[in-house]
């Protein structure tokens, strides 16, 4: 053993390995400034010649051996590599997005004036470069259960043949857009459950809902969760799964939860878990449940994470705790919930604490907060719930008329649901390849283009929401205007109003225009939702003051136009919402144009034959007849 003593001293070590590791640094920059071709963002000029390249490289090589054998003759262990790549990797993709946001107009008007010219390429690049530092991100995310590759042929069956091609067509092609969605297909064909994610701000009662479905305290409660880790609780023999950053993984008993999942016993996720799986035995073998991180919470991780739940889940429960309205975070998931066309509900928490009044109250307002998001005649139900024991009924309303129809269903129908899912991707790729540009840069453009659309379009309807003032002041100018004419205004006040939301639906009307051409895709004129001021007939008169004279008819106008005021708020706000999804339909079909769309060119062959195959499953017949499908409907119970 003694001739393995060191012959340094610990100090003398460390320092030792210190430099070899900051002279290794060096020597990475050296082997950079070999290479043909440095960064066009390098210091240095590319000038050496390609023998002097040569010889630096076996320097370099011949400094790394030397160095190796002096730790071996001096007795020192050389570390093992300790953090991963992947995670690496991560991180530092991570800090450009934050270092490409601080280049945003907004940030750089802090320096100075922005001519609009340099505010718009400001905007455009800083879009398309924290989008691409997000696809990395993606990718990275994609293979935390396994390579792609690998878990697709695991999969038995046709399933399985399918998926794999798709794993090899995108890799092969570098759709980087279309892997999470691989992933999650390739995670629904293995698994075969029905995933019930639980979405909401920190302190919602999530953690104490899923408990109470489970029947066993087996979540931490009452303590500030690592908000980068979303917990999966599935039926099994009791004990947890965890899987962290570097790549290892980790089985133990449920008492450890905490130990990984809370703030107090993991401040800042410093163990670096990436997921957690508890098994339980209360729970029907086809169902899991998926406690998301907190959305609202001081990290800015908690809520990408839970929004990365969404492509992945088949049922979205979306908490909304008594006393509080819907966060933009909550109302966001609601709708893109809605927009991949997974079932959900939005559930009233802590309900227990409201009285009966003031509970229907409250599900009304979260009602009017959902026709608002995602317009008129939306078939979001709103629940209450609580876990507190007197309250039960509210959880059984929930086992019976949500989980248990959704878990006959996806019995009935899993099959044909994948099936289903596997032709979009199959049409998803075949447009992906049929994308203008080469490389990722095709479809990020489309995203760009898509992303700034529907930013200005949320812009114009979200200022037509909130025009009422304007409007009216419009309205009574008019008014005032035929008043001097000695005539009704009340013909005058609705031209005004009415031309002034005309004016705010041209903009939403423009943007989509302009995202047309920037696509260079033609789209079906749509016509827009018609903004129809019936309320005016709340306003009894508007026929000229006997007296007052011109000077004084402005004033009076907007005094006996104020009674509008309520009447017209509520309208534009429904007008908004409508005006919103209608625009998002157009959208929807500029997307499908600029890619070539499910319905646009012939697939090419090895896509046609994917497509056939998942047509097949699709026809397959049902394992057996079940209930009808219920529909939830906002009640108070």
């Amino acid at each position: 053993m003694g001739d393995r003593v060191p012959l340094l001293n610990p100090g003398q070590a460390r320092h030792l390995l210190s430099s070899f590791t900051r002279v290794d640094d060096l020597l990475r920059d050296v082997e950079a400034l070999c290479r043909a071709e440095l960064s066009p963002f390098a210091r240095e000029r590319l000038d050496l010649a390609a023998e002097e390249a040569r010889f630096l490289g076996s320097f370099v090589a011949a400094a790394r051996r030397r160095m190796v054998e002096a730790c071996d003759r001096l007795r020192i262990p050389r570390p093992a590599p300790a953090v991963s790549a992947r995670w690496a990797a991560e991180t530092y993709l991570h800090y450009a997005d934050i270092a490409f946001a601080e280049l945003s107009p907004q940030r750089m008007r802090g320096y100075g004036s922005l001519a609009a010219e340099a505010a718009g390429e400001l905007a455009d690049v800083t879009q398309f470069l924290s989008l691409l530092m997000s696809r990395g991100i993606a990718l990275l995310h994609e293979s935390e259960g396994g390579r792609l590759a690998e878990r697709a042929a695991g999969i038995p069956g046709p399933a399985g043949e399918v998926l794999a091609e798709l794993e090899k067509i995108t890799a092969e092609h570098g759709l980087s857009d279309l892997r999470p969605l691989l992933a999650a297909a390739i995670d629904r064909a293995a698994s075969g459950t029905l995933d019930v994610a639980v979405f909401g701000r920190v302190s919602s009662g999530k953690s104490s809902l899923l408990n109470a479905l489970v029947g066993a305290p087996v979540l931490p409660v009452g303590a500030a969760p690592v908000t980068a880790v979303s917990i999966l609780v599935a039926r099994g023999d009791p004990g947890l799964t965890a899987w962290f950053a570097d790549g290892s993984v980790r089985h133990g008993g449920l008492e450890e939860v905490a130990g990984l999942a809370t703030e107090a016993a993991n401040p800042d996720n410093v163990r670096g878990v990436r997921a957690l799986e508890l098994r339980v035995a209360g729970l029907p073998g086809e169902l899991r449940l998926v406690d998301t991180p907190g959305v609202g919470s001081l990290s800015s991780s908690g809520p990408a994470q839970a929004f990365a739940v969404l492509p992945r889940c088949d049922l979205g429960l979306v908490l909304v705790a008594a006393g509080t309205a819907m966060s933009h975070e909550e109302l966001a998931i609601v709708r893109g919930l809605s927009a991949a066309g997974i079932p959900h509900c939005v559930l009233l928490s802590k309900a227990d604490l409201l009285s009966a009044s003031e509970r229907g109250a409250a599900l009304a307002h979260l009602d009017r907060e959902l026709g608002r998001a995602l317009g008129p005649g939306h078939d979001v139900a709103v629940r209450p719930v609580s876990v507190r024991p007197g309250f039960s009924g509210w959880r059984e309303e929930l086992r019976g008329e949500v989980l248990e129809p959704a878990l006959e269903r996806h019995r009935r129908d899993g099959p044909r649901a994948l099936a289903r899912r596997l032709r979009r991707l199959v049409a998803l790729t075949g447009s992906a390849l049929g994308a203008r540009g080469d490389g990722i840069d095709g479809p990020l453009r489309v995203q760009r283009v898509l992303r700034g659309a529907a930013g200005g379009v949320r812009s114009a309807c979200d200022a037509l929401a909130r025009d009422g003032s304007r409007l009216l002041g419009l309205a009574a100018g008019a008014v005032a205007a035929a008043w001097k004419r000695r005539e009704d205004g009340g013909e005058a006040a609705e031209g005004a109003l009415g031309a002034g939301v005309a004016e705010r639906a041209r903009r939403v009307r423009s943007v989509l225009d302009e995202a047309h051409g920037a696509l260079g895709v033609e789209v079906a004129s749509r016509l827009p939702p018609l903004f129809d001021p019936d309320f005016l007939r709340e306003l009894p008169d508007l026929a000229p003051p006997p007296v007052g004279g011109s000077f004084l008819a402005g004033e009076f106008a907007s005094r006996r136009l104020a009674a509008l005021g309520p009447a017209l708020d509520r309208a534009l706000q429904r007008y908004a919402a409508r005006l919103h999804a209608w625009a998002e339909g157009a959208l929807r079909e500029a997307a499908a144009g600029a890619g070539g769309g499910p319905e646009g060119e012939a697939l090419p062959a090895e896509l046609a034959r994917l497509d056939a195959m998942a047509l097949e499953m699709e026809r397959e017949p049902a394992p057996g007849p079940g209930p009808a499908p219920s529909r939830s409907r906002p009640v108070e119970a």
